[in-house]
């Protein structure tokens, strides 16, 4: 599903990131006095362009050029992380999804998280079924954000059965979390759609549960969502819930 597009898009990125590494990256500063790069901007351009070749009938709603919100529609961040980007760390991630409906359980909406400086990929394609976990592990592996932890924003006190990581970038924590790299994520900040849609689509495909205000996420069809965030198997997301 989407692969010739997303080849082409990842190809674009490559070559993109390439040109940059010989001159200086240009950087704004937004009206909420967050950065935006020229990368970013790249990013979404060429998304846009790219399905539009053969997916006209999708509205675009992207965090640098928010067209429309309204099904079916391509929900992106085109740099989910532009800090730690700028910064030159690789803790940032392409997130994108594509919306048929506001259902996250809707078999014909799509996932896709891509770091391309590490080269991890996740996708709500599976192409072999997942086994639900029936054993718990002794140790739960919680995946925080940097910020929020430098903030001290998050309890940074340990137990037998909890270990810590901040990690920028929730739409790569995200993807992560659903390839099985750690076992729940949190946030206590609030996130708009771009940020968390395509991660909830690829985490939901998994079994792993969105959770928003201490409400199950089960459809996509807010702009914004409130804090605090826990996503993980219901047994992982009641031992980490202290958290919150």
């Amino acid at each position: 599903m989407y692969r010739i597009e997303l080849e082409e898009l990842k190809k674009d990125i490559y070559k993109k990131l390439h040109e940059l590494r010989s001159r200086e990256l240009k950087v704004d500063i937004k009206s909420d006095l967050s950065p935006v790069t020229e990368f970013d901007i790249y990013v979404s351009e060429r998304t846009q362009e790219i399905f539009s070749k053969r997916h006209g009938h999708l509205n675009f709603y992207s965090e640098e050029n928010p067209e429309k919100f309204e099904f079916p529609v391509i929900v992106l961040d085109p740099i989910d992380g532009t800090r730690e980007f700028v910064k030159g760390y690789g803790e940032c991630a392409v997130s994108l999804a594509i919306l048929n409906s506001a259902d996250i359980n809707d078999p014909k909406s799509y996932g896709w998280i891509y770091n391309p400086f590490t080269g991890f990929e996740i996708s709500s394609d599976l192409h072999i079924p997942i086994e639900p976990r029936t054993v718990v592990p002794p140790t739960i592996h919680v995946m925080v954000s940097r910020s929020e932890w430098e903030k001290n924003l998050v309890d940074h006190q340990r137990n037998e059965q909890i270990s810590l990581t901040p990690m920028g970038s929730i739409a790569y924590k995200l993807g992560l979390l659903a390839g099985g790299a750690c076992d729940v994520v949190i946030s206590k900040r609030n996130k708009n759609i771009w940020d968390i849609a395509a991660g909830v689509i690829i985490c939901n495909s998994r079994g792993i549960k969105s959770m928003s205000e201490g409400e199950e996420i089960t459809e996509l069809d807010l702009r914004r969502y409130k804090s605090p965030f826990i996503w993980g198997k219901a047994r992982e997301i009641e031992l980490a819930s202290y958290l919150l």
